[in-house]
């Protein structure tokens, strides 16, 4: 749980290097490890000399590793609790200070909303769990063109926790419509052909395949329902109606939608849609829709798709000069189906209707 270089390796623990103890990584900003140990029973009375003889051996040696500990520059706390005494060590004032609180007021993870759900999907030997709520504290700067903000919030709404068991990966939320797991579980899987058309320079990719429109698109209105966000949703439908002409929910029935993916690159950022039938538009030109996509399928969609291009039954939107020197490539290996694809360089997240799996090649 801690590196080569992490300063409790250099801690002298004397006896209580013997004791049981438990080491945890906190996130403070940084990643800060904390370190529990045991140093004995916290005993109201009653001792016989023997025992009263060890307990003073065990202050002492308590007070002797804390006064090494702030030789190193470390911070630590005593506390009982449980019936027990501990002592606690880290790099950080602000974990002790915080961890002997939680311990004090008997405050645990394990009380954290389906935490025993997650803990339950951990099958494996090294399993870890992830609580979402934390998904801001995952990202310093932009992830691949999504601005910080805007990745956490979908990680939040995503699920409660997400457990990995080895590359399958495990979601835990209630059976509510707000998830947008639970989106993805209400839909189809369709097939995916992106893989055969894919920019150069991709570096992310968020792939969409979609088997029913109507039903997808009746889904994902729900899920905009229950996250409160359908009015605004319908707003900006409509006025991309009165701006164009055209309803973009039209559009895409005229268009038979069957995939939507979003590109990014460096210095560049994509809309693809994928149509029941090959466009005519050749050349790069002015879009007649722009917005439509991003207002269809939301975030983290480009909304600067002030033109467009067709390749095959792919209509391609974004900037002109990123069109004019437009190549695709095909990707080995994409998914033939799913309900959903991400991928960065090196991993790729697939979800089907029953779960998600992780895939991590030096090649994607």
């Amino acid at each position: 749980m801690t590196d080569s270089t992490s300063i409790l390796r250099n801690l002298d623990y004397g006896k209580l290097g013997r004791q049981k103890s438990v080491i945890a990584l906190c996130n403070v900003g940084s990643i800060v490890p904390l370190l529990i140990i045991e140093t004995g029973r916290a005993k109201a009375g009653g001792e016989d000399a023997e025992g009263l003889r060890a307990a003073t051996d065990t202050l002492d040696q308590t007070a002797s590793l804390a006064g090494r500990a702030a030789e190193l520059n470390l911070f630590s706390e005593q506390i009982a609790v449980g019936g027990h005494n501990a002592i606690l060590i880290s790099p950080s004032a602000t974990v002790t200070t915080v961890v002997k609180r939680h311990l004090s007021t008997s405050t645990s993870i394990l009380d954290a909303p389906y935490f025993s759900q997650a803990l339950n999907a951990m099958v494996s030997s090294e399993a870890i769990a992830w609580r979402n709520s934390g998904a801001d504290k995952l990202f310093s700067t932009e992830l691949y063109s999504i601005p910080r903000r805007q990745a956490s919030s979908f990680i939040k709404g995503a699920a409660e926790w997400t457990v990995a068991n080895g590359n399958k990966l495990t979601t835990v939320q209630p059976e509510a419509e707000k998830y947008f797991c639970n989106f993805l579980a209400a839909t189809e899987p369709g097939r995916s052909k992106l893989g055969n058309s894919v920019p150069e320079g991709a570096e992310l990719i968020i792939d969409i395949p979609i088997a029913d429109l109507a039903a997808w698109r009746k889904s994902f209105e729900t899920l905009q329902d229950a996250r409160v966000q359908l009015e605004s949703y319908n707003k900006r439908l409509q006025r991309l109606k009165s701006t164009y002409g055209k309803s973009p929910k039209d559009w895409e029935k005229e268009l038979g939608i069957c995939e939507a993916a979003y590109i990014a690159g460096n210095g560049y950022r994509l809309n693809m849609i994928r149509t029941a039938k090959a466009g005519k538009q050749k050349d790069v030109a002015a879009n007649p829709c722009p917005g439509f996509v991003r207002a269809l399928f939301g975030e983290p969609f480009n909304d600067a798709d002030s033109c467009c291009v067709c390749r095959g039954n792919w209509i391609i939107s974004g900037e002109r000069s990123v069109l004019d020197t437009l190549q695709l490539k095909t990707i080995k290996s994409w998914p033939d189906k799913a309900s959903a694809v991400a991928q960065v360089p090196g991993k790729r997240l697939t979800w089907t209707k029953d779960n998600f799996i992780l895939w991590e090649d030096s090649n994607l």
